[in-house]
C-alpha cells in the first residue's frame, strides 16, 4: 500500500513528538513529579468523593496528557497546512460566520483544556481578522520564537498587559474574533467570584467586559480529545450581543460551561497551576 507524500510527512513528525511525549510522561512519573502537591490538592478539593486510588489514576492521566502538550508546539509548527485538519477538526463554524456576517464582534471565550493552542489556526477557516492575548516569556529569543510559531496562521498576538486596551479600542472595517483564554486566575482576589468545581473562584471579567463594551457577540468554545494530538472544538453562543446581558451571567455561564466540560474527561484541564490560592 502507498501513501500521499503528505501523509507519510505528518505521520513521521508525529510518530517523533509521541516518542518525545512519551519519554516526558516517563520522566513526570517516575523522575520529576511536576507539581505533584499542587495537582493532588486540586483534585481533593474538586473531587471530595474521590478516593485516593481514583486520584493516583487521574494524576497519571494528567501526566499524559501535560506530556502531549509539552510536544504539540513541535507538532504544529512542523506540519503542512494541509495537514492540519488532521490535527484539529472544527464543528459549527457556520455560527462564527453568520454572526460576523451580521456585522458583530465575536468575543471566543476558551480555556486551558486540551491544547488551546490550536486555536491559532482560526483564520484558516474564517475570513476575519483573528486576535488573541498572549503572555510574553523570556529570553526575548524564545518569545520571539514562539510568537513566530502561534501567528504563522495569520492570527494577531497582543500582550497580556496591553490586551484590554488594544481589543477596546481596535478598529476595522470589518468584524473580528477576539481569543481570551479565560479561566486565568486573577492577578489577587477580586470580588468577582463564582462556584466552580466544588469551590469559590475568584475568575478575570476582562473578555465580558471587552464583549459588554464592544456589544459583541460570546461564544464559549467546547473542547474534546478525539485521539492523541487530535482535537475537536465546537463553538457555542453564549450571547448574541453581550451589551444586553451582566458581567456576572455571562461569566456564569461560561464557567458552567466550562466545568460540564472538566467533568466530561478532567484530566484534560490544567490542573498543575494553584488556581484558587491567594
Amino acid at each position: 500500500m502507498t501513501f500521499p507524500a503528505w501523509s507519510l510527512h505528518f505521520s513521521l513528525i508525529r510518530f517523533v513528538c509521541r516518542l518525545l511525549s512519551d519519554i516526558c510522561f516517563l520522566i513526570f512519573v517516575y523522575i520529576w513529579p511536576y507539581r505533584r502537591e499542587v495537582i493532588s490538592k486540586n483534585f481533593r478539593n474538586a473531587f471530595p468523593n474521590h478516593s485516593q486510588k481514583e486520584n493516583n489514576q487521574l494524576l497519571r492521566a494528567c501526566y499524559r496528557h501535560l506530556a502531549d502538550l509539552i510536544t504539540e508546539p513541535v507538532l504544529m509548527r512542523l506540519c503542512r497546512k494541509r495537514d492540519r485538519s488532521r490535527m484539529v477538526r472544527y464543528e459549527n463554524v457556520s455560527l462564527l460566520r453568520e454572526l460576523l456576517a451580521k456585522g458583530s464582534d465575536v468575543v471566543l471565550m476558551a480555556s486551558h483544556y486540551g491544547n488551546w493552542e490550536y486555536l491559532f489556526s482560526l483564520p484558516l477557516i474564517i475570513d476575519a481578522e483573528v486576535l488573541a492575548v498572549y503572555s510574553p516569556v523570556s529570553p526575548d529569543f524564545l518569545n520571539n520564537t514562539l510568537k513566530k510559531l502561534r501567528s504563522r496562521f495569520g492570527i494577531s498576538l497582543i500582550p497580556k498587559k496591553e490586551w484590554c486596551r488594544q481589543a477596546l479600542k481596535h478598529a476595522s472595517d470589518r468584524p473580528a474574533v477576539f481569543i481570551s483564554v479565560s479561566d486565568q486566575r486573577p492577578a489577587q482576589a477580586g470580588n468577582q467570584t463564582v462556584r466552580f468545581m466544588n469551590q469559590t473562584t475568584h475568575v478575570q471579567s476582562g473578555a465580558v467586559r471587552i464583549a459588554g463594551r464592544r456589544a459583541a457577540a460570546v461564544v464559549y468554545l467546547n473542547v474534546k480529545k478525539e485521539e492523541r494530538n487530535s482535537y475537536h472544538f465546537r463553538f457555542e453562543l453564549l450571547a448574541e450581543n453581550a451589551s444586553e446581558c451582566s458581567e456576572s451571567e455571562l461569566i456564569t455561564a461560561y464557567y458552567q460551561q466550562l466545568e460540564k466540560t472538566i467533568l466530561r474527561k478532567p484530566e484534560l484541564w490544567l490542573w498543575s497551576h494553584n488556581r484558587w490560592k491567594f
